[in-house]
């Protein structure tokens, strides 16, 4: 089948996500993290998961799970209804088998009483626990090595935007008028100063990266009159195959109605020249 006559053109974002991965069925993991909360997490089948917090009691999940190589894992879950709280919570885990190091983000939604649709991420380091072997002290770890690199990440076959990451807690994004991204999410942005959002980069290991950004700054302004309300995404990308895979976990708005949204994505990229005035543009956000 020619993939420019794909029959499913509403698939955007996920029409080149790879398919759920169940390898990792069986295993079990201890994280030992760098705040002191270390963390168990055993796969108890194809999409099904334990997980707890040292001194805390376990917790069944249904998780998702991709590969950004052969010995480097995206698994996430979202976590069952926080007790006494309207929260939605979301774990996940880059699992790198081959350094045995881990990199664990918590999004949370309903932290915010002002906009409560706002997701607040946190970032955790660790190492994986191998028995007979001693903990490594390196880490994954916060990196400027993305930056000044752009980027055409090719979602569907109608669907592409245009990276720019320039700032180590910004990254801007653009579209040309032939790709769907123009009039599927161009026309909120036009209200807009910028389409910079805040973002954080970690080095996984040589040519891998986490970029995980949220779209906070569009939800301050905007407040809910967006299709994707303050979207957390997070994408394992890696530059060797040039393609990244990554899940968003937020709100949409359908129809008026605010509903969870959590989605596995993938795409495949290619270097892109942008021009000056976009590059060079200043970030009205910051002072």
């Amino acid at each position: 089948m020619n993939l420019w006559e794909y029959p499913r053109p509403v698939y955007s974002i996920n029409q080149f996500c790879q398919p759920h991965c169940s390898e990792l069925a069986g295993q079990s993991f201890f994280f030992v993290m760098d705040s002191g909360y270390d963390c168990r997490l055993d796969i108890t089948g194809a999409d099904t998961c334990m997980w707890s917090i040292a001194g805390q009691e376990p917790q069944e999940a249904t998780y998702e799970c991709l590969k950004g190589d052969d010995t480097t894992y995206l698994l996430d879950y979202d976590v069952r209804e926080t007790l006494g709280t309207n929260n939605r919570v979301n774990h996940l885990y880059i699992i790198d088998m081959e350094q045995s190091l881990v990199t664990r983000l918590v999004c949370t939604i309903g932290c915010n009483p002002k906009f409560p649709n706002l997701v607040k991420s946190e970032v955790d380091f660790g190492a994986i626990k191998v028995e007979g072997k001693d903990l490594p002290f390196k880490r994954h770890c916060f990196t400027t090595d993305l930056l000044g690199t752009r980027v055409e990440w090719h979602w569907s076959t109608t669907m592409w935007t245009r990276h720019d990451y320039f700032s180590t807690a910004y990254y801007r994004i653009t579209w040309p008028e032939d790709s769907s991204a123009a009039k599927n999410i161009g026309e909120p942005f036009l209200s807009l100063p910028s389409t910079d959002e805040r973002a954080f980069y970690v080095k996984i290991k040589e040519n891998m990266y986490l970029f995980c950004l949220t779209e906070e700054l569009t939800e301050r302004l905007l407040q809910g009159k967006t299709l994707f309300c303050s979207n957390n995404m997070a994408f394992l990308q890696n530059y060797d195959r040039m393609y990244h895979v990554g899940r968003t976990f937020g709100t949409i708005n359908s129809n008026g109605n605010l509903l969870p949204c959590r989605t596995l994505f993938g795409a495949f990229g290619n270097p892109v020249s942008l021009s000056p005035e976009f590059l060079n543009a200043e970030n009205p956000y910051t002072v």
